[in-house]
């Protein structure tokens, strides 16, 4: 699964207070503040924020850790690592018989399949069949050898993967294929958390798992979110800044879990076509309506290259910013430079899907 890489920069003049794992923040010009819940979930930190007077602060409280909370029931049925998971249970009777699963499972693994079929496999859910090959661990990095890709390389085939809809059932045809969810799940619990908030009536926020963010509404005060792209060699350097609201961005690229071998980068985001880590892309960042498609569509278009990715990324409705292995700088139809209240950068222009 894919890490997404976004400067979350939230320009409001604050102060920040720790508290009990919680973070407050209040507007110096508004008696609106964002109220702030942090957690790891799924590995990763998840940040969920909403837009409140003084006197919602308690129920802000406990309505954001419920938030939260979503990210961690999501994973108790998505983690491909616990061995009691529905996806695990799925993966354990590879070539043996049918797994009935929940609804909501077989929503995403069918969603999965859908994109998996658009781009030929770049994105490709039975891409865990390479799990345990490579390690990124400082001091443990390892690449694997040709034989041991080419034993694993005929059980990535997404072709391979059956649903039954009647049933809501999902069965690996073959032993030893593995389904993995990484460059899905972020991004839909973003989506899930961001939808009970709103639903329990918070006007304006943003839920985040480790850069995969879900914005609505404004930030207190009534300005746009915005967000940077940054130079994925570079911390200190943004590409460009994104302005808007009611948008879910994600970035995925080669700066995140790699090492050099060779003089090569090799890094955990894999062409499913060689085994090999995906030499196209420097970096994706797709801006879409549900989080989940960002996430989803982050990784394909970084194995795709920006060439043969943004044609599908327009065609979708989705915005993007590109960066090919050369370093030019891709940006999608949809994405205009404004001078705004808030700065110069970058603004949805039309709908967003």
């Amino acid at each position: 699964m894919n890490l997404a890489r976004i400067s979350l920069l939230c320009l409001v003049a604050a102060a920040l207070l720790l508290f009990f794992g919680v973070q407050r923040t209040v507007a110096a010009t508004s008696a609106e503040y964002l109220e702030c819940g942090d957690r790891a979930e799924m590995g990763t930190p998840f940040k969920m924020c909403v837009v409140i007077q003084r006197e919602q602060q308690e129920k802000a409280r406990a309505d954001i850790a419920t938030a939260l909370g979503e990210a961690r029931r999501i994973n108790n049925w998505m983690s491909e690592w616990m061995p009691e998971t529905e996806l695990s249970k799925v993966n354990q009777a590879a070539g043996l018989k049918p797994v009935e699963v929940s609804r909501e499972l077989f929503r995403i693994l069918r969603d999965a399949l859908v994109v998996a079929k658009e781009s030929n496999g770049a994105f490709d859910p039975t891409f865990n069949a390479f799990w345990g090959l490579y390690s990124f661990k400082k001091g443990q990095e390892r690449e694997p050898t040709e034989k041991e890709i080419k034993e694993r390389l005929p059980l990535v085939n997404w072709r391979a993967v059956v649903l039954d809809e009647g049933k809501s059932t999902v069965f690996l045809k073959e032993k030893g294929m593995k389904l993995g969810l990484g460059a899905v799940g972020k991004g839909y619990a973003a989506d899930i958390a961001a939808e009970k908030l709103k639903a329990l009536g918070y006007k304006g926020g943003y839920a985040d798992g480790s850069g995969d963010t879900v914005f609505w509404g404004k930030k207190p005060g009534g300005a746009e979110w915005t967000t940077g792209v940054r130079d994925p060699y570079d911390n200190e350097k943004a590409i460009l800044r994104i302005y808007g609201t009611d948008f879910s961005i994600t970035t995925s690229g080669d700066d995140e879990k790699y090492f050099f071998k060779d003089g090569r980068r090799v890094h955990h985001i894999l062409d499913t076509k060689t085994g090999r880590s995906a030499s196209r892309s420097r970096q994706a960042t797709i801006i879409a309506k549900k989080g989940v498609d960002a996430d989803t569509w982050s990784t394909t278009a970084f194995v795709l290259g920006p060439e043969a990715a943004m044609p599908l990324i327009e065609k979708h409705g989705f915005r993007a910013v590109l960066i090919g292995a050369d370093g030019k700088v891709h940006i999608s139809k949809g994405l205009e430079k404004r001078s705004t209240p808030w700065g110069d950068g970058y603004v949805v222009v039309g709908e967003l899907r």
